[in-house]
């Protein structure tokens, strides 16, 4: 009777802990899920298209990509995803699309506004190049790209060969910047090989097709095209100094890395030195990557790198490097020393060897817990279909990585988070505050597969704050502007960068973590055109637009 008693007695007190418990463990699990894929429930259904063939061509397997920007100015972000089509027989009715955010779900509203490019599509970058105070777009193709003008009106309109930015080629990424202090947009176009049907090289491992590598092809050089207030472009690459022949361009960002108000240039090319263009004024540039430490790796190497993109990591006030690059090799974090020189300090941070297996494209930092200290992700794919018949410890899909920074030093948080449950083909990754809710949501844009959103779970449970920028005359986007922001004794520094990652455009707005503050003390923003501005006792949790005094 006793042992009848106490045995009852155990059940009921499991059966209490197990009531009692199981909320918490529920939250507990859900805790873990920092990333929900949101796709169709928002409505996006679509899907990549790269025309692939047993005879692996190379332009097969590079794309694609996307933005993120709010087209029609109603405070929240449409998404654009750029389409590849048949490479033989082109079909009219595959393009790409444009997807109106509604607040919970998207709606395809690419008919209706004209901007549905039938071209064997690349990728794609947003900013408002002729001032109008509305985004425009430029998409990449393999062969001509396509500027389509934003009317204002909900509709675009294709302006490319009034423009001048053509560009006939083989093209990746892109990205808008005013170089010259001139007070416009002008664009850096990365172009990839000399490449077309009829010269596409069959490439072979043993007796097996695959894609071939960048060294089968010539490298091009990239296109720099200045803004001339009037709606049209020049090509001033060569009297610029930006001209380098044979490079494969594949990554462009435009940032200040010596801190002398000029926005530089760098470039990720594929098997060549990466290129740091450094701004003289007058919109001309000298290369530096070699001197400055940032064109090789540590054992003074060229790698293939794809990805790229340039922050403050470590909140020391000046700007860092990023790039992802191919497997077998690291992918490398430079450390600015402060005026614009670097280190490779890839494997002191820990992030060469958890990167060495896999293939890097798309890559950001982005705070996504708001605990103030930017992290890395990386969105990774092979570009060879049949990679595990050649190398049975690698495959064709591969998991997002997430590296969460501490203080300046990362942390592989993959695993724990459940990102690798997945793996997926990335290629461009988009950042972006898609529900305005204060936490960085992501864009999976993936080859030859549907394009997959993550929104964030877990970020807005710290405080954040986001800045919208809005600059005096005609860069309305604030291209250039540098904000840093001081909470708890820890001063944050970010600047409003059109392009980075691959074939992308990132949501422009700027946005930080701010852990636990609930008061930002001091706010500094240094213009693109140099002007100063200074806001104190700001307020956490908003979104706040700042428009650039007039003088």
């Amino acid at each position: 009777m006793i042992k009848f008693l106490r045995k009852q007695t155990h059940c009921s007190f499991v059966f209490f802990l197990v009531i009692c418990l199981f909320p918490l463990l529920c939250m507990l699990t859900q805790a873990d899920v920092s990333f929900r894929d949101v796709t169709m429930e928002m409505g996006i259904d679509f899907k990549h298209f790269n025309d692939f063939s047993p005879a692996h061509r190379l332009v097969e397997t590079m794309g694609s990509g996307g933005a993120l920007f709010d087209f029609d100015r109603d405070g929240d972000l449409d998404i654009y995803l750029v389409q590849g089509n048949s490479l033989t027989d082109p079909n009219p009715n595959l393009t790409n699309r444009l997807y109106r955010n509604d607040g919970q779900t998207f709606t395809d509203v690419t008919a209706d506004t004209g901007c549905g490019d039938s071209g064997y599509g690349m990728g794609v970058v947003a900013a408002d190049y002729n001032g109008d105070g509305y985004q425009d777009l430029y998409v990449t193709n393999l062969g001509p790209n396509v500027l389509y003008r934003n009317n204002g009106d909900d509709t675009f309109t294709d302006v490319t060969t009034d423009a001048g930015v053509k560009c006939d080629l083989l093209s990746t990424s892109a990205a808008f910047a005013d170089i010259d202090q001139d007070g416009d947009l002008d664009l850096y176009v990365c172009n990839y090989v000399g490449y077309s049907l009829d010269s596409d090289i069959p490439c072979y491992y043993q007796d097996m097709r695959i894609y071939c590598g960048p060294n089968d092809y010539q490298g091009i050089g990239d296109t720099l095209y200045r803004n001339n207030d009037d709606g049209t472009f020049t090509d001033i690459t060569r009297v610029s100094g930006t001209y380098i022949p044979n490079t494969r361009g594949l990554g462009v960002v435009f940032t200040d890395l010596n801190d002398d108000g000029l926005l530089d240039i760098y470039v990720a090319n594929d098997m060549n030195p990466n290129a740091l263009f450094v701004n003289q004024g007058n919109g001309k540039f000298i290369e530096e990557g070699t001197r400055r430490g940032c064109a090789y790796n540590a054992d003074g190497i060229a790698n293939g790198s794809m990805g790229i993109d340039a922050q403050d990591f470590d909140n020391d006030g000046d700007i860092d490097l990023w790039m992802t690059n191919f497997s077998l090799e690291a992918n490398c974090l430079m450390v600015n020393d402060g005026d614009g020189y670097f280190d490779d300090f890839t494997f002191d941070l820990d992030l060469a060897k958890p990167s060495f297996h896999l293939l890097g494209f798309g890559t950001l930092f982005t705070d996504y817990d708001n605990n103030g200290w930017k992290d890395l992700i990386v969105g990774n794919g092979h570009i060879w279909d049949n990679v595990y018949l050649i190398d049975p410890s690698m495959s064709y899909s591969q998991p997002l990585q997430i590296f969460a920074n501490f203080k300046g030093q990362f942390q592989d948080k993959t695993d724990q988070i459940g990102l690798d449950q997945n793996q997926y083909v990335v290629r461009g990754l988009i950042r972006g505050d898609i529900d305005n809710d204060g936490d960085v949501d992501l864009v999976l844009c993936q080859s030859n597969r549907r394009v997959v959103v993550l929104r964030n779970e877990v970020g807005n449970r710290q405080s954040w704050i986001v800045f919208r920028l809005i600059g005096k005359g005609k860069n309305t986007d604030a291209i250039g502007s540098r904000v840093q922001l001081t909470t708890n004794g820890i001063t944050q520094t970010s600047e409003v960068i059109c392009g980075a990652s691959y074939l992308v455009g990132n949501d422009m707005r700027l946005h930080f973590g701010l852990d636990d503050a609930d008061i930002i003390e001091k706010v500094t923003i240094r213009w693109a055109d140099g002007t100063l501005q200074t806001l104190k006792d700001i307020s956490v949790r908003q979104i706040l637009t700042v428009t650039q005094k007039q003088l």
